[in-house]
């Protein structure tokens, strides 16, 4: 969705919180598998954050509501490792150098939960901007800043969490990857419904 289309599809409080800003909320999410019986498989496909086999894909909402996913992996990658290497960040560079804004690159706020170590990777990608809640050793307070600006970001995410939640809401996804299924199938089914869901329900912001 080109940047003036954002803009003119947010809603008020998002138009007047990110002026100026091309924004992009990220999030990973899992799709439950069987055990598999393979050694290798069973390594690369295990995820102790979920405690289950699984696929993780990544999944996009723009603040103006539009939605959708990005390709499966197997479920032991780390959301960092994912975000660095998808490829979707090099994307998101062709695509802002592309849709200027009164002849200037607009680069891309992308924001993420404080899981991601996603800066470098981000900046290195045409100089993109990251925003996310920070991060506090167990015992150190935050302070009013950074507790107000880590409440600000969560609340925002939601929205991001929502896109989630109908991203897996197809009965095909939601059953997870099963015995003798297709692999290709499933993340082609996931990508699409990504993208038809727009169509299906209401804003997710």
């Amino acid at each position: 969705m080109l940047y003036e289309e954002d803009v003119e599809m947010r809603s008020e409080t998002f138009k007047r919180k990110y002026e100026g800003k091309r924004v992009i909320m990220h999030d990973m999410t899992n799709i439950h598998a069987y055990a598999f019986t393979d050694a290798d498989l069973q390594r690369l496909t295990w995820n102790d954050y979920y405690g289950e086999n699984c696929f993780k894909g990544g999944v996009w909402t723009l603040p103006g509501g539009l939605h959708g996913t990005y390709t499966l992996w197997p479920g032991a990658v780390s959301d960092s490792d994912y975000n660095r290497r998808a490829g979707y960040m090099d994307e998101q560079r062709e695509f802002q150098n592309k849709d200027t804004v009164e002849g200037e690159v607009k680069p891309f706020m992308n924001i993420y939960d404080k899981g991601y170590r996603a800066k470098m990777a981000a900046y290195k990608a045409g100089k993109q901007e990251v925003l996310q809640p920070d991060w506090a050793e167990s015992d150190r307070r935050f302070n009013r800043i950074e507790t107000l600006g880590s409440a600000s970001v969560a609340s925002d995410r939601g929205g991001n969490e929502r896109s989630v939640n109908v991203s897996k809401r197809a009965g095909y996804i939601s059953r997870g990857f099963q015995p003798n299924m297709c692999p290709v199938r499933m993340n082609k089914a996931w990508r699409t419904w990504g993208f038809q869901s727009n169509f299906m329900f209401k804003p997710v912001l």
